[in-house]
């Protein structure tokens, strides 16, 4: 009985669940941004991209970005790797660190952005359809939370 007790407890794990979670809504964003030669994750990248140029900035340290994105510097690489290929970003040493390795967005990153974000809308709003307006807005706060909270953990 105690092992019943103990796997009903792992199957209400946080994290099992937020996977779980996480994978269907990666799909739903992957399938709808395809159209624009887009998954949700570079979709995010360029978004924090276009973030930094809009703020005046020239590029975003590897650092910096990985940071924001919630991945290891190695993992962020990667996941840039196809975007250079297309010319949607571009490597910009800057600073005072010539050192540091900075990443910018460029021009066609800038349309391919623009063409995105409709899709991205409507991903969104299936999401939004889902599980409701109010019930989003608190997801994410609570994602948040967690992000900050856990983070200080690891």
């Amino acid at each position: 009985m105690e092992a019943w007790k103990e796997l009903r407890e792992v199957m209400g794990c946080p994290c099992l669940r937020i996977r779980r979670a996480t994978r269907q809504i990666t799909q739903l964003y992957d399938r709808t941004l395809a159209e624009a030669g887009l998954t949700g994750n570079q979709f995010g990248l360029l978004a924090y991209l276009i973030a930094a140029d809009l703020s005046g900035q020239d590029g975003i340290s590897i650092g910096d970005l990985a940071e924001r994105a919630g991945v290891d510097p190695t993992t962020l690489n990667r996941n840039l790797k196809p975007l250079q290929g297309k010319g949607l970003v571009k490597d910009a040493r800057g600073g005072t660190d010539a050192r540091r390795r900075m990443v910018m967005i460029t021009q066609k990153g800038k349309l391919a952005l623009q063409k995105a974000l409709p899709l991205w809308r409507k991903a969104r709003t299936h999401v939004e359809k889902a599980i409701g307006s109010q019930e989003l807005d608190s997801l994410n706060e609570l994602l948040d939370l967690a992000a900050t909270e856990v983070s200080h953990l690891v």
